[in-house]
């Protein structure tokens, strides 16, 4: 009797062990269809957002083809359909810093304002001026041909005017992250003045620029939602209050008009999926005008005005 309790008691131990197994096994089929399920929603989510980003590039293009460009400017472009949504901010390229024409001591404070550290900023603005001027002599801090050519993947610097802003993340000393995050975002090849208008200026441009406090860039951005909008004349009270330099005044005084624009359209979806389109366009013409793309960038990255 004692050996057939002995047996039952391995057997029913052996059944509990065998549930348990069946449990775990059960429970880790369900943790992964569950996680397969979430991802394939994710994958589907990214796909309408990006399509949703897509769709506010078309629909900023069709209204800079078809209104004045400064009615698009000052218009909020969105939309959404159910669950997705879409937002676009348009951009003039005569608000943003002609890096080749800005001044050697206003591109070391810009790059300063953007994050670097002095050493650094020297080191980056040396390489930019070097990059973009048609000598082969490279500058205390900075890099030519010969010092790109020591690099893992070789490169020769422009030695001339810089035709599409995505070269300078080829410029020695510049961090991807940096590029994508600060210099894409202030610098222009397409503003035709080294100085920006003030009234075209994204706020990151605004708080970037030497001699401008972040007081005077707030004061600007909200004075130009006001009817009429900030006046040349209220910068220049700026100048008394502290709150601008004469250098800041300069560099916000002005700026050529310019026929391009950086359309940056970000699409929504589901849990809060997000795609970002940015891509830069050329308007030509007047009443139904030409927009002829410049460049595209699918993937870009997300970012918080300012």
């Amino acid at each position: 009797m004692r050996g057939t309790d002995s047996n039952r008691g391995v057997a029913l131990l052996l059944v509990l062990w065998a549930l348990v197994l069946l449990g775990t096994l059960a429970l880790g089929f369900s943790w992964s269809m569950r996680t397969e399920a979430l991802a394939a929603r994710n994958g589907i989510d990214g796909a309408r957002a990006y399509f949703q980003a897509r769709t506010g590039v078309s629909r900023a293009i069709a209204l800079l083809a078809s209104l004045p460009s400064d009615n698009v400017l000052a218009a909020a472009v969105a939309g959404e359909d159910g669950d997705a949504s879409y937002d676009v901010r348009v951009e003039s390229e005569s608000g943003k810093v002609d890096v080749n024409l800005v001044g050697e001591e206003v591109l070391l404070e810009i790059l300063m304002k953007g994050g670097l550290p002095e050493e650094e900023a020297e080191s980056v603005r040396d390489a930019i001026l070097d990059w973009r001027d048609e000598y082969d002599v490279a500058r205390p801090r900075g890099a030519e041909r010969a010092e790109y050519g020591r690099m893992t993947e070789p490169i020769a610097p422009r030695n001339g005017k810089i035709r599409g802003i995505g070269e300078l993340s080829h410029v020695k000393g510049v961090a991807g992250e940096f590029h994508r995050a600060f210099l894409s975002r202030v610098f222009t090849v397409h503003g035709n003045s080294p100085q920006v208008a003030f009234l075209r200026a994204p706020e990151i441009v605004l708080r970037s620029l030497p001699g401008v406090s972040a007081e005077a860039a707030d004061r600007i951005v909200a004075g130009r939602r006001e009817e009429p909008p900030i006046s040349s004349a209220a910068l220049a009270a700026m100048v008394g209050e502290g709150l601008l330099t004469a250098q800041g005044l300069a560099l916000l005084s002005g700026g050529s008009s310019s026929n391009v624009y950086t359309i940056t359209a970000t699409g929504r979806a589901g849990n809060d999926v997000i795609r970002v389109v940015r891509c830069l366009v050329e308007v030509s013409g007047s009443g139904e005008k030409g927009v002829k793309m410049l460049g595209w960038l699918d993937n870009a990255p997300r970012e918080e005005e300012g």
